[in-house]
């Protein structure tokens, strides 16, 4: 779908640029505050990181990198989103406050199981055309997933990012009044939660577009 036009390819590979540059200056202007907390800081990171490595796959005219290397990269974030999450879970059951900063108290976790889930999408994205990625050359890889698994594979994925995308949606306007409210200069504005998860709405409904192409 997203290969079959130029201009839908720069447009997306230039939305996603500006997602990954938005948690970059976040964490450049909050050096100058003392930095964002670990989980925050994690969580920014990874936001630029997937990013980045989803315009990659997209911009046109540019070779696409390697599978393995493709694989390899979304493996790395989706086990990273894994360890906060469990982290995260461990820290709850013993009583210790965890805040990644991104979100309000009552849903500050949601978003760590949505970083993994997306990840493990995008794995399944690359996997799912082996013969088109170049995965074809790389034993194995074309019989990773089982024989008609794909297809219901991608199937529960889409369905999963559609909702997400609607209960990010909906999140955003419920904090939207808040945010224009309270929110004063370039850095909380970044950081605030209307913006992270207008970010993240942006970021899911690619990811579902990127399933169907």
């Amino acid at each position: 779908m997203l290969g079959d036009s130029a201009f839908l390819s720069w447009f997306f590979t230039l939305v996603l640029l500006a997602l990954a540059a938005r948690a970059t200056a976040r964490l450049t202007l909050a050096r100058s505050s003392g930095g964002l907390t670990g989980a925050a800081r994690n969580a920014e990171l990874s936001h630029a990181a997937m990013g980045l490595g989803m315009a990659v796959l997209l911009v046109p005219g540019v070779p696409r990198p390697p599978a393995a290397v493709s694989l390899s990269f979304f493996a790395a974030l989706t086990a990273f989103a894994v360890f906060t999450w469990a982290r995260g879970v461990t820290a709850r059951l013993r009583g210790q406050v965890t805040n990644c900063g991104c979100a309000p108290k009552d849903s500050t976790h949601l978003l760590d199981p949505h970083h993994a889930i997306v990840g493990a999408a995008m794995i399944v994205m690359l996997l799912r055309p082996a013969a088109d990625m170049g995965m074809d050359s790389m034993p194995g890889m074309t019989t990773v997933l089982p024989a008609g698994a794909p297809g219901v594979t991608v199937l529960a994925f889409l369905a999963y990012v559609w909702v997400a995308a609607l209960v990010l949606g909906y999140g955003m306007t419920k904090l939207l009044p808040a945010t224009v409210a309270t929110n004063r200069g370039t850095g909380a504005l970044l950081g605030s939660p209307a913006t992270v998860y207008g970010c993240e709405l942006a970021m899911t409904v690619l990811t579902g577009l990127m399933l169907l192409s």
